[in-house]
């Protein structure tokens, strides 16, 4: 029988197989057209997020990402669109930049520490 994975070993296998991007160089990569995709769950978003983001939770990603899907969204049919990705700290985002990679996307990167290191590094936060 093979061992039981936790969540921290799904995060630790999406973070060998991504890019990851500081929060000390998040702003070079707003400043070369990446949007900003937060995956945390509605009431998360609605208490602040990164100014410009767009909320896509974790949970329908896949059905979000995928043309053949009847509820796919528009917002992410263009497979080389650059994406920042954030949750909390990081996990989620992980998990998600590497199912978009794996969905087709070229242009993903994870920030790293999620919307706590923003916070921490006083960065803005905006209600939407």
């Amino acid at each position: 029988m093979s061992e039981e994975k936790t969540l921290m070993d799904f995060v630790k296998a999406a973070k060998s197989q991504i890019t990851e991007v500081d929060i000390a160089d998040v702003v070079a990569h707003l400043d070369e057209d990446y949007q900003v995709l937060d995956v945390r769950e509605p009431a998360e978003f609605a208490s602040g997020t990164i100014n410009g983001a767009h909320n896509l939770p974790r949970g329908i990603l896949e059905a979000a990402c995928d043309f053949q899907y009847p509820g796919h969204q528009q917002l992410m049919l263009d497979r080389d669109k650059k994406w920042l990705l954030f949750c909390a700290t990081s996990g989620r985002s992980a998990m998600a930049t590497a199912v978009m990679q794996q969905m087709g996307f070229k242009n993903v990167k994870n920030i790293n520490g999620g919307i706590a290191a923003w916070k921490t590094a006083e960065m803005q936060v905006v209600i939407p």
